[in-house]
């Protein structure tokens, strides 16, 4: 075997520029793999970073249609009693507060948690301590904070004396008891932990979403998520008449934590780690072929050595050992490139910013998939050069001047693999044409409402300042006055959230109120709406009226404005409007009917919302600002204009809303630029490819191209026959690759909007493309046969 290697080395030593090419090739498809394999790791495979994170579960309610809804204060504490399966169990819920101390007021997001939420995580805070019984039970000291390492660095510049001091949340004193560690809680956005007290107040024990929370847990040693599910399911049904009655018929699931997390990105990463996959396949046929073009001059030292006794089986081993020292150098420059590509990567993704506690690195579980690659990799590209090698003919290879008789054999391997990386490069290019076109349908669906000219930010007053309704609904119209005497504004609006915002969103059951029974099947959104909230985003009116001012007096009726899409589905036969509706066991009547906006992002069709006016949902204000000019412009003003009423009140969240319309198809976004990009470096190699065998070609017809022409053929001719003999190939890849893209097309349809996975314009385009590049791939070697000199040729024969 040493020798092997050292005779191998000598002989990639000889041909540098083809050694060098060849570990390049190998390197940028070993490198994608081992950058997006990475990514899976850290998302889908690598554990929590938390002690025995295998044990960590998610709890929440299933509807009756499988969507996942979380839960609230008092279905976690039905939980908390029943389990037994379950070693400890905790709840979170978002909240956001004023923060007043260390600096100018600003608006930050922190949760709510039992206190055992730490506990659960196995996280223990980097100074003082962690939540206690007491802390959160009925009548203790819920004004205690945790704060985020991040904050602590930030806003009190990483102060050790921080442990005991007061800040200022929402106009509260709260005492700092404890500084968690870096990034512990994998959330960007929860800069603190206050106590959520859940048994201390009536309204967060009522199962009907008043106090909405993500429920985690810690499994017992030994137990499982389906025991644990059908406990929690069987203790259900002993108290299921104490829930309301939509809620009677749904389920329970425990899953884990990770899956819970990161579930939703497998699609995303598994199609990446597919198309990466591709391009390796693809390189690997690349360095096959070079190989065979290599072997293809080689042919007497094989015949030399088979008839100085050398075996077939040392033949195929020599080969194998060439291929996989290639291998090995690919293997290493595409690791160092990997582990270079993983920060871009991220970066891009988004990832570094939306989950900035995970780790995306070059573990041992990535070093052991690239090590695998590479092996796997030496072996595929290796395997058919090297048998093909043996089938040499002695006699005519010992020959002086004679020609190979194993060309044309090589020739058709060659063209195998043409064709074969010809497919896989379609199919790619197919993934990425779908992708596109899915982009741009969902980038120019309508959203509802107007993305231009238009600024949003959320305000909150602390109910030491607002204690009531009343002291809400006053601070925000004077918010609301203030702006509006703004120059350059055309309309300001108020709502509990807006359109695609990425954080906020609310939602319940409605019914029409003479069919009580369909609360089981409709959700809807909803929101407040207050002042010139629907000109302001740009929402037309569609039937009779906005609200008023009268709408929000004490003892106004409940009215409420619907769109379109619940409109629809809720009276399909008749006129909506004063029709009642059943909605927070409350009857509304309707007094106007709207657009349908898309809330949530613009390949999220529009699903049913209403709208109720703001004195029925004070708690949650945004503001929508309409301008004449640049919306931007006038950030500075609106703060100022905000905090003339309250020096303390702080904005958050200030963005346009063309920005929120972007951020909603990053993912999108990302997956199409991704693809693309592997789509198009399969592309070079595949036009690599073709050249090389079309290259070969003449190189072995160059005896034949030289009697043609010496008998007459027109160097248009000798064009043709060259560039032919590349297009057959291309075609035979073209027709494999359309069929498998179908199949790839399947597997990418849920990740397509509006898009059919058999789309002709995508194909037609991918066809003329490739024939393009594969038409540029030929002509080279093309001019080249129309420069034989056939005196020379036939001499050289």
């Amino acid at each position: 075997m040493t020798q092997d290697i050292r005779y191998a080395l000598r002989q990639l030593a000889k041909t540098p520029g083809f050694t060098f090419l060849a570990v390049l090739t190998l390197a940028l498809g070993i490198g994608a793999n081992t950058a997006i394999f990475s990514v899976v790791n850290a998302l889908l495979i690598r554990p929590l970073p938390y002690p025995e994170a295998d044990r960590l579960v998610q709890v929440a309610e299933v509807t009756n249609t499988g969507i996942n809804t979380g839960s609230d204060g008092g279905v976690f504490s039905d939980w908390e009693r029943q389990t037994t399966q379950l070693e400890s169990i905790a709840a979170l819920h978002t909240v956001d507060r004023n923060l007043t101390s260390g600096g100018e007021p600003v608006r930050i997001s922190g949760a709510d948690v039992s206190f055992r939420y730490l506990h659960v995580l196995r996280v223990k805070p980097l100074l003082g301590r962690d939540f206690t019984a007491a802390d959160d039970a009925p009548g203790g000291n819920r004004h205690v904070v945790i704060l985020s390492h991040e904050l602590w660095q930030s806003r009190f510049l990483g102060d050790p004396g921080i442990i005991g001091r007061q800040v200022q949340l929402d106009s509260s004193s709260y005492t700092v008891i404890g500084v968690l560690p870096p990034l512990a809680l994998l959330n960007p956005g929860i800069s603190f932990l206050t106590p959520a007290t859940i048994r201390a107040d009536a309204y967060k024990l009522v199962r009907n979403y008043n106090y909405v929370c993500v429920v985690i847990g810690r499994l017992e040693a030994g137990a499982t998520m389906e025991q644990a599910t059908a406990e929690l399911v069987a203790a259900r049904q002993a108290i299921n008449h104490e829930y309301p009655s939509f809620r009677q018929n749904w389920s329970i699931r425990v899953r884990s934590l990770q899956e819970a997390l990161f579930g939703n990105t497998r699609p995303f990463v598994l199609t990446l780690l597919a198309a990466v996959g591709a391009v390796l396949l693809v390189a690997c046929a690349n360095v096959a072929n070079l190989l065979l073009v290599r072997a293809s001059g080689r042919g007497g030292e094989i015949a030399i050595r088979v008839a100085l006794g050398a075996s077939r089986g040392a033949i195929i081993r020599q080969f194998l050992t060439e291929s996989m020292l290639l291998a090995i150098g690919g293997g290493i420059v595409g690791l160092l490139l990997g582990a270079w590509m993983v920060r871009p990567i991220v970066t891009f993704t988004g990832l570094a910013t939306t989950i900035p506690g995970l780790e995306v690195s070059i573990d041992p579980r990535v070093l052991a998939f690239t090590v695998a690659a590479t092996l796997c990799t030496g072996l595929l590209f290796g395997l058919i050069p090297a048998l093909s090698a043996t089938r040499v003919d002695v006699n005519s290879s010992l020959k002086e001047g004679a020609r190979g008789s194993t060309s044309g054999s090589r020739r058709r391997l060659q063209s195998i693999l043409v064709v074969a990386e010809t497919a896989l490069t379609v199919v790619l290019l197919v993934c990425a044409g779908l992708l596109l076109r899915s982009f741009l349908r969902a980038f120019n669906a309508s959203a509802g409402f107007n993305r231009e000219q238009a600024l949003v930010f959320s305000i909150t007053q602390p109910g030491t300042k607002a204690p009531t309704v009343d002291h809400r609904l006053r601070f925000v119209r004077d918010v609301v006055e203030r702006i509006r005497a703004l120059p350059g504004v055309a309309y300001v609006g108020v709502g509990s959230s807006t359109p695609m915002n990425g954080r906020i969103g609310f939602g319940d059951f409605v019914s029409r109120e003479d069919q009580p029974l369909t609360r089981n099947d409709l959700n809807a959104g909803f929101d407040s709406a207050y002042a010139d909230f629907f000109p302001a985003l740009g929402v037309p009116l569609l039937r009779g009226r906005f609200f008023t001012e009268a709408d929000n007096g004490e003892k106004a009726p409940l009215v409420m404005i619907i769109n379109e899409v619940l409109a629809r589905r809720l009276f399909p036969d008749r006129d909506p409007l004063s029709q009642l509706l059943n909605f927070k066991n409350q009857t509304w009547q309707i007094v106007g009917v709207v657009g349908s906006v898309r809330q949530f992002q613009l390949d999220i069709d529009p699903t049913p919302h209403v709208y109720l006016p703001e004195r029925h949902f004070p708690w949650h204000t945004m503001i929508i600002v309409r301008t004449h000019v640049p919306p931007l412009t006038l950030a500075g003003d609106l703060r100022r204009a905000v905090q003339s009423v309250d020096p303390e009140q702080p904005i958050a969240n200030l963005s346009t809303l063309e920005v929120a319309v972007e951020n909603s198809l990053q993912a999108r976004r990302v997956m199409l630029t991704l693809v693309s990009l592997f789509a198009g470096l399969a592309l070079l190699l595949a036009a690599i490819g073709i050249y090389g065998v079309i290259s070969y070609t003449v190189a072995q017809r160059t005896r034949e191209i030289g009697i043609r022409i010496a008998l007459g053929a027109g160097l248009r001719r000798v064009v043709r026959l060259v560039v032919g003999d590349g297009f057959r190939l291309v075609l035979a890849g073209l027709a494999l690759g359309a069929i498998a893209s179908y199949g790839a097309a399947r597997l990418l349809g849920t990740q397509l909007y509006s898009t059919s996975t058999l789309d002709p314009l995508v194909l037609l385009l991918v066809t003329v493309l490739l024939a393009g590049v594969a038409l540029l791939a030929c002509l080279v070697p093309a001019r080249r046969a129309t420069n034989v000199n056939p005196v020379e040729a036939l001499r050289a024969e």
